[in-house]
């Protein structure tokens, strides 16, 4: 028993080290992190919102957005593309190679660092960010198949060890799995609420 106690405590005590060493690394290197990471970030939205709002104008498309659902239905109509090729030419040049490198640079700075959640982030990041709803998240749910084993071993680690909320390890698995079914966001703290008449899934994370 005694011996069993001192494997616990060796491994704990290396666990500690190991994650004191990658947070002082982050606290370390925070600024130039956040801004290559917000850079990501920038990429992945803009060009994403471009094949749905024909337009880099942050203001417009975060105009239609606030729409009500009818009305924004109204605005997108009106928007189209003449031909889904532009789209299609968009995500095979500009945004699934980006998708891929982003995501392994995110794999990169996890295992250097942790992974960089926005908890940890705001710890130590004293300055405003340049996007609001800015999180390194997103950079993983667009993270291509071909990551998604090494994805799913390294984010179960960094749950277990508390780097990542609950939530955010669902939503993450959500991605990992093929989006094929809610049940790993709903197995992570989320739940089905109702908001307008409709189902909604809900984080019940703080």
């Amino acid at each position: 028993m005694k011996i069993q106690f001192l494997i616990i405590t060796i491994l704990f005590s290396t666990f500690s080290f190991s994650q004191t060493k990658k947070n002082n690394l982050f606290k370390a290197d925070i600024d130039v992190l956040v801004e290559e990471m917000e850079f990501m970030y920038a990429y992945d939205q803009t060009m994403r919102e471009f094949t749905f709002y024909k337009t880099f104008d942050k203001s417009e498309t975060n105009r239609i957005e606030e729409l009500p659902d009818s009305l924004r239905a109204v605005e997108l109509k009106k928007i189209n593309f003449a031909s889904d090729s532009l789209t299609r030419n968009i995500f095979k040049n500009y945004i699934n190679p980006k998708d891929a490198e982003h995501t392994q640079r995110i794999i990169d700075i996890t295992k250097k660092y942790g992974f960089p959640s926005m908890t940890r982030i705001k710890k130590y990041y004293k300055k405003d960010f340049a996007d609001r709803e800015f999180n390194p998240v997103i950079l993983l749910i667009h993270s291509p198949k071909k990551y998604w084993e090494e994805l799913k071993v390294m984010m179960k680690k960094e749950y277990d060890n508390g780097v990542i909320s609950q939530c955010d390890y669902g939503y993450l698995l959500w991605q990992f799995t093929g989006r094929k079914s809610f049940q790993p966001m709903l197995d992570n703290g989320f739940e089905m609420a109702e908001k307008d008449g409709k189902p909604v899934l809900t984080s019940t994370c703080n």
